[in-house]
């Protein structure tokens, strides 16, 4: 697994191409209630491209609007990908990026048009399945010329705090700039895919994990921005070693939400407030792009900074936003539809992010030798030069017992050398090859007179034999001196005495039996296997009573007993801490929900909202009916905090 944060810098190539405008696509959601679909529609279409709505001021007038395209309520799934995002995966493929994002208020069908259902898939799956796809063709035509590597992360942003959601953890992730103005976030887990059902096996768990909540508005309101990454690396495997890194941004938006309209209190309206102002700050971004402004305000918010790459920057982007029909949404709806006739407006400038690697026959260099005395130094010019030849300088032998450790990595460096030396004389008489059929004019510009040129290169030639048997013999005569070297070794025997020797190879079992003859061994047995003891209400019992079981001695005097331990629960303890935990869900503050085990800021919100919505939990087994926990969080939860008032009470 890599981390997309950290990576060695190489100097990017970048090649600029053409303005590109940020394309905007509007979807129309059919009606999810018959009485309003009786009123009618507050928009309508005016064809593939156009639509219009009634003018609040003037009810006689219609506001007219035009952008990329317009899907009604009748578009399929599968005609909003190929007409307006397929062309965008062919970009990432040569190492440019590309963002396709929904806006829109909520409950507009924003999710539903990114992620989909497992029968009519949105564009997240598709989007995936289309890079795969044109990965394998590409691979299949260009004959093992360049390989692949297709890599997935997935984060939210729930109130201002960046979470990884294919990696849970309980802190906020930080959002950082290199050198050459690329955001990344340092610590965000990345997962190598290569095909479909890799990609479900990550993407299904992790969408699970993003916070939604239900609102008047919406059942299953998403409460935080959800962005998925897939990044293509293209490498080329010959000459002159490109690689092309492209990313794809799938982002999803929480809606924006009149809280007079959704009746959001307690959490829900903070989390409302987070939303809002972060689709206020992008509605700033827009403006202030459009307008011509020195400062952008990207830093202004979690949420624009991740976007800077796609709202008036170096990416394709597609904007696809979602409306609702009904009369109630008719302000949301005209606000939507003006921050998109606003974001039409911007230029984004896409180029293509290349760097060049070396080779692996350049990367694999010799191990660092122990010492100075030991390292070598080899300069081998080039056949064309008429300089010095190249010189190989041989340390003094090292003494024998330390020649076997630094055997392994002479012979790297001096395999490496033969290989060079080999390709070098490849290379020589090849050149005389060539000079054998030029003309005398040509032979003269290449390497000075043919004379001279045919002399450097025989030079070079004799010189490079003469390094390649000297390497030779010095292998051999080094595998001499080690193979003398153990021979003249003394045995360990005669060094060592045999009670040293055997105290010392079974100091490991002697201790081992040892442990398994004195320290008893804890049988812990299931909390509701076998009767319980009652309880003795004359002293104070703990939680957990060790019981000691002797069993009967044999009529063999010289067998020891064995002592077992036997756990056993107290019911009405565990009752009494139970109801303890109970209490500190039921007391409606942050601070005290996260003091209990395993539960932080973002499930303590998450526990303090069920409440707010629901009442009062009756037991503690409630937590497993909140949206967000799963069920091994929530027996980690209840498993932790009975512990752990077990051992405070």
């Amino acid at each position: 697994m890599t981390t997309p944060g950290f990576h060695r810098h190489r100097p990017v190539i970048a090649r600029n191409g053409g303005p590109v405008p940020v394309r905007v696509a509007v979807r129309l959601r059919p009606f999810l209630d018959k009485d309003q679909q009786e009123k009618g529609s507050t928009v309508r279409g005016l064809g593939e491209r156009a639509l219009e709505i009634c003018n609040w001021r003037n009810e006689q007038e219609s506001l007219k609007y035009e952008f990329d395209a317009f899907y009604d309520e009748d578009t399929s799934q599968d005609k909003i990908f190929k007409s307006s995002v397929q062309n965008l995966l062919e970009h990432t493929l040569h190492g440019q990026n590309a963002s396709v994002f929904a806006y829109g208020p909520t409950g507009a069908g924003k999710t539903h048009t990114m992620v989909g259902t497992s029968e009519d898939p949105g564009i997240i799956p598709r989007s995936v399945y289309g890079v795969l796809n044109a990965v394998a063709k590409e691979r299949g035509s260009e004959d093992g010329e360049w390989t692949y590597t297709i890599g997935i992360s997935y984060l939210e942003i729930y109130q201002e705090k960046v979470y990884d959601l294919l990696e849970t953890k309980n802190h906020d992730l930080q959002i950082r700039e290199d050198r050459d103005r690329n955001i990344f976030i340092p610590g965000l887990s990345e997962k190598t895919i290569t095909d479909f059902q890799q990609f479900e096996k990550h993407f299904v768990p992790a969408s699970q994990n993003r916070t939604t909540a239900s609102t008047k508005l919406n059942s299953r309101s998403s409460r935080s921005h959800s962005i998925l990454l897939l990044k293509v690396v293209k490498t080329q495997q010959v000459p002159p070693y490109r690689q092309l890194t492209g990313k794809l941004y799938l982002i999803d938006l929480a809606g924006s939400e009149d809280n007079r309209k959704t009746g959001n209190q307690g959490i829900r309206l903070k989390e409302s407030g987070a939303i809002n102002t972060s689709l206020f700050v992008l509605g700033q971004v827009v403006d202030a792009l459009n307008s011509g402004q020195a400062r952008i305000p990207y830093r202004d918010s979690k949420l624009t900074r991740l976007l800077q790459d796609s709202v008036g920057g170096t990416s394709h982007a597609c904007m696809i936003v979602n409306l609702a029909p009904e009369e109630s949404f008719y302000t949301d709806t005209y606000t939507t539809l003006n921050f998109a006739a606003k974001s039409k407006q911007i230029v984004n400038r896409p180029f293509t992010r290349e760097s060049m690697v070396r080779p692996r026959e350049v990367l694999k260099r010799p191990a660092d030798s122990v010492t100075d005395a030991v390292s070598k130094r080899v300069r081998i010019e080039d056949p064309c030069t008429p300089t010095t030849p190249a010189v190989v300088q041989t340390p003094a032998k090292p003494p024998a017992p330390f020649l076997s450790p630094l055997l392994r990595r002479q012979d790297k460096f001096e395999t490496s050398m033969v290989d060079r030396l080999e390709k070098l004389e490849t290379a020589i008489l090849a050149r005389m090859r060539r000079e054998s059929v030029l003309t005398t004019a040509n032979r003269a510009s290449v390497c000075g007179t043919p004379g001279q040129s045919r002399e450097v290169l025989l030079q070079k030639l004799e010189d490079s034999r003469k390094q390649l048997r000297e390497l030779k013999e010095q292998q051999e005569q080094q595998k001499a001196a080690v193979d003398t070297s153990k021979e003249n070794e003394p045995p360990m025997s005669m060094n060592l005495t045999s009670d040293v020797l055997f105290k010392h190879s079974t100091s490991f079992i002697r201790r081992k039996k040892a442990a398994d003859s004195k320290k008893p061994k804890a049988v812990v047995s299931p909390v509701r296997a076998g009767p319980l003891k009652p309880l003795n209400l004359d002293q104070e019992s703990p939680d957990v009573q060790f019981v000691r079981i002797i069993k009967p001695k044999d009529t063999v005097q010289t067998k020891k007993e064995e002592v077992k331990w036997q756990l056993e629960s107290n019911p009405e303890l565990q009752e009494k801490h139970a109801a303890g935990v109970l209490e500190v869900l039921n007391s409606g503050k942050l601070k005290k929900l996260t003091s209990l085990q395993c539960v932080g800021d973002k499930r303590a919100r998450l526990i303090l909202g069920w409440w707010q919505m629901n009442g009062p939990f009756k037991q503690v087994e409630d937590l497993k009916t909140i949206p967000g926990l799963p069920s091994k969080t929530v027996d980690n939860i209840i498993k932790g905090n009975l512990l752990c008032f077990g051992l405070t009470s």
